[in-house]
């Protein structure tokens, strides 16, 4: 179990950089196509992964259908999709690494709705971990400059994924975690395709000019760059390795290792948009990682402690 945990926590490490990385990626698509309807295209792509995964490994997804996998499912669907949707349409109005402060407000929101609806105490490291995690997340990002209606937009997208690492973590071990996965991803593209259908007509039938006709220019290259980075590595294997991997990993944990999504996405802004770190958020870098080894050396010292003390 303990190998299992530490395999997990690596495996969602890559998936918090993947996510940070598309930050930059996504900022810069959504000035070719609206949120839902690039939501529709990821998630799509993500399903045929999954799909093709399937037929690889054998697994038999419509056999693994009950009505537990398809109820728990499109309720995270519905609550991936409020994340994404929420997250991509701030994204239009305000900065990448604003965008990326906010989502990072979901480490914060994890323990505290496990504590208000599963009664969850949370021991002091968890707190520590977490206080650490959030300081620096506002030291590398700079803080907010005043709430904007891009900032109250991904607020309620942080709130939506902290809602979604609880209730995984909660219901994962009653269902299957690759037909729950699948359910999830489905409803997502459901839902964003009826939202572009009502929202984004006009971004709908720009499609063929965005990815077809402009796909070797700048703008549709990096399109398609977010559109199959974003629905095969940032989605259909991210959520079925958080969906796993929360059968080893607690939720906390899994929160604070997607603390580290703001530092990779400054990684993203360097590499991707020539953008520059400050002291005070190399700073903020450092509080990232050492709230994530606080939380780490804790547990396992204490765990150690709890075995010694059964031995005798």
């Amino acid at each position: 179990m303990k190998e299992n945990a530490h395999f997990w926590g690596w495996i969602l490490l890559f998936v918090s950089f993947v996510w940070g990385i598309e930050f930059s990626l996504v900022h810069e698509t959504l000035n070719s196509m609206g949120p839902n309807t690039f939501n529709t295209l990821r998630f799509a792509v993500a399903v045929l992964t999954l799909l093709a995964y399937f037929s690889y490994s054998g697994f038999q997804f419509l056999h693994s259908l009950n009505v537990s996998v398809i109820h728990h499912g499109a309720i995270l669907g519905l609550l991936l999709f409020t994340a994404f949707s929420t997250q991509t349409i701030g994204l239009q109005y305000t900065s990448a690494s604003n965008a990326g402060f906010i989502t990072g407000l979901n480490v914060v929101l994890v323990p505290v709705i496990a504590w208000a609806w599963l009664k969850e105490s949370q021991q002091w490291f968890v707190w520590l971990g977490v206080a650490m995690a959030t300081t620096g997340t506002v030291l590398l990002t700079g803080g907010l400059n005043g709430i904007s209606l891009g900032e109250v937009w991904v607020l309620v997208c942080a709130f939506m994924f902290a809602i979604h690492i609880v209730y995984t973590g909660v219901y994962v071990a009653e269902v299957d975690p690759l037909a729950l996965t699948q359910v999830q991803l489905i409803t997502v593209m459901l839902l964003s395709f009826i939202a572009a259908l009502a929202f984004e007509t006009e971004s709908l039938l720009g499609l063929p000019q965005v990815l077809i006709a402009d796909a070797t220019s700048n703008s549709g290259a990096l399109a398609w760059t977010a559109i199959l980075v974003g629905g095969t590595l940032g989605t259909g294997l991210a959520f079925v390795a958080q969906t796993i991997g929360q059968q080893s990993l607690a939720a906390w944990r899994v929160a604070l290792i997607f603390a580290t999504e703001p530092l990779f996405a400054a990684v993203g802004g360097f590499w991707l948009l020539g953008e520059t770190l400050s002291l005070y958020a190399w700073i903020g870098a450092a509080l990232i990682v050492g709230g994530m080894l606080v939380a780490e050396l804790v547990e396992g010292r204490d765990t150690e402690s709890d075995v010694s003390e059964g031995s005798h």
